[in-house]
């Protein structure tokens, strides 16, 4: 998820920095654009047109858009959570990517067998996720249920991913 590590890097300096590009990140077109993205990702991933790390990274990049751009009316353009959970994103996403995804292929057995049973079963599978993603963006009187939203959408794709390098 590349795309998302920059583009929450990106928002993460542009309001740090209270660059006037935030402007145009925060008008009615932009959360046109982020939900229209939103759209094709989930439509190619359920088509399987695409694999799974694209949709999910055009998936979780264009949430990022559609979250800004519909809550920074609703909140200060200086709420220290447009600069935090941004930042939070990209560590976390760096964090799983460099440690569990890119190390998938060197897992032991048993690892790896844990980590099918926890893929199996675990309560909330990608569809139920995204829905939760999509309410969390829809709530805005609860801040932090969209960072928990993607803490748990990042979590479920780490896990995707890396079953996805061990098969192949």
């Amino acid at each position: 998820m590349i795309g998302f590590i920059l583009c929450s890097m990106s928002l993460a300096v542009l309001v740090q920095n209270h660059n006037d590009f935030l402007k145009l990140l925060a008008t009615p077109v932009a959360l046109g654009i982020g939900l229209t993205i939103m759209a094709a990702s989930l439509l190619a991933g359920y088509l399987k047109k695409v694999p799974t790390v694209i949709w999910h990274d055009g998936f979780a990049t264009s949430c990022l858009l559609v979250w800004y751009a519909y809550w920074e009316p609703q909140f200060s353009s200086d709420a220290p959570m447009f600069f935090f959970f941004p930042l939070y994103y990209a560590l976390f996403t760096s964090i799983v990517t460099l440690t569990l995804i890119n190390k998938s292929e060197y897992f032991d057995l048993e690892s790896i067998v844990h980590l099918r049973y926890l893929e199996k079963n675990t309560r909330f599978n990608i569809g139920v996720l995204v829905g939760f993603v999509l309410v969390s963006l829809l709530v805005t009187r609860h801040y932090t249920l969209y960072p928990i939203a993607m803490t748990l959408f990042i979590i479920r794709h780490t896990m995707i991913a890396c079953l996805e390098i061990i098969d192949s």
